[in-house]
Protein backbone atom coordinates (compact mmCIF):
# COMPACT_ATOMS: atom_id res chain seq x y z
CA UNK A 1 0.00 0.00 0.00
CA UNK A 2 2.85 2.36 0.85
CA UNK A 3 4.43 1.72 -2.55
CA UNK A 4 1.21 2.56 -4.37
CA UNK A 5 0.87 5.83 -2.46
CA UNK A 6 4.49 6.71 -3.22
CA UNK A 7 4.04 6.05 -6.93
CA UNK A 8 0.80 8.03 -6.93
CA UNK A 9 2.51 10.98 -5.21
CA UNK A 10 5.36 10.89 -7.73
CA UNK A 11 2.92 10.84 -10.64
CA UNK A 12 1.00 13.81 -9.21
CA UNK A 13 4.24 15.78 -8.79
CA UNK A 14 5.41 14.92 -12.30
CA UNK A 15 2.05 15.97 -13.73
CA UNK A 16 2.22 19.23 -11.81
CA UNK A 17 5.78 19.84 -13.07
CA UNK A 18 4.69 19.09 -16.65
CA UNK A 19 1.80 21.56 -16.43
CA UNK A 20 4.04 24.28 -15.03
CA UNK A 21 6.72 23.50 -17.62
CA UNK A 22 4.35 23.84 -20.54
CA UNK A 23 3.34 27.31 -19.34
CA UNK A 24 6.94 28.55 -19.28
CA UNK A 25 8.05 29.44 -22.82
CA UNK A 26 11.01 31.67 -21.89
CA UNK A 27 14.35 30.97 -23.56
CA UNK A 28 17.69 31.29 -21.78
CA UNK A 29 21.31 31.00 -22.86
CA UNK A 30 23.22 28.21 -21.13
CA UNK A 31 27.01 28.60 -21.12
CA UNK A 32 28.92 25.32 -21.04
CA UNK A 33 32.67 25.11 -20.58
CA UNK A 34 33.33 25.13 -24.33
CA UNK A 35 30.00 26.09 -25.89
CA UNK A 36 26.64 27.69 -25.28
CA UNK A 37 23.09 26.88 -26.21
CA UNK A 38 19.69 28.56 -26.22
CA UNK A 39 16.96 26.44 -24.68
CA UNK A 40 13.68 26.78 -22.86
CA UNK A 41 13.76 27.03 -19.08
CA UNK A 42 11.51 23.98 -18.78
CA UNK A 43 13.91 21.92 -20.90
CA UNK A 44 16.86 22.92 -18.74
CA UNK A 45 14.94 22.07 -15.57
CA UNK A 46 13.95 18.67 -17.02
CA UNK A 47 17.57 17.91 -17.92
CA UNK A 48 18.80 18.95 -14.47
CA UNK A 49 16.09 16.91 -12.75
CA UNK A 50 16.87 13.84 -14.86
CA UNK A 51 20.58 14.10 -14.12
CA UNK A 52 19.86 14.50 -10.41
CA UNK A 53 17.61 11.45 -10.35
CA UNK A 54 20.18 9.40 -12.28
CA UNK A 55 23.01 10.40 -9.94
CA UNK A 56 20.81 9.66 -6.93
CA UNK A 57 19.92 6.21 -8.26
CA UNK A 58 23.59 5.42 -8.91
CA UNK A 59 24.61 6.47 -5.40
CA UNK A 60 21.76 4.54 -3.80
CA UNK A 61 22.55 1.46 -5.91
CA UNK A 62 26.17 1.52 -4.76
CA UNK A 63 25.07 1.87 -1.14
CA UNK A 64 22.50 -0.91 -1.52
CA UNK A 65 25.08 -3.22 -3.11
CA UNK A 66 27.56 -2.59 -0.29
CA UNK A 67 24.90 -3.35 2.33
CA UNK A 68 23.81 -6.46 0.45
CA UNK A 69 27.38 -7.79 0.43
CA UNK A 70 27.67 -7.11 4.17
CA UNK A 71 24.39 -8.95 4.78
CA UNK A 72 25.51 -11.98 2.79
CA UNK A 73 28.81 -12.01 4.69
CA UNK A 74 27.02 -11.81 8.04
CA UNK A 75 24.61 -14.59 7.05
CA UNK A 76 27.47 -16.86 6.02
CA UNK A 77 29.21 -16.21 9.36
CA UNK A 78 25.99 -17.03 11.21
CA UNK A 79 25.57 -20.26 9.26
CA UNK A 80 29.17 -21.31 9.93
CA UNK A 81 28.74 -20.60 13.67
CA UNK A 82 25.51 -22.65 13.72
CA UNK A 83 27.33 -25.60 12.15
CA UNK A 84 30.05 -25.45 14.83
CA UNK A 85 27.53 -25.89 17.66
Amino acid sequence: MKGILTILAILVLLTFAFVIGTQNEAYITVNYLIAQANMRVSTLIAIALSLGVLIGILIMSASWLRLRVQLLSANSKINSLKKEH
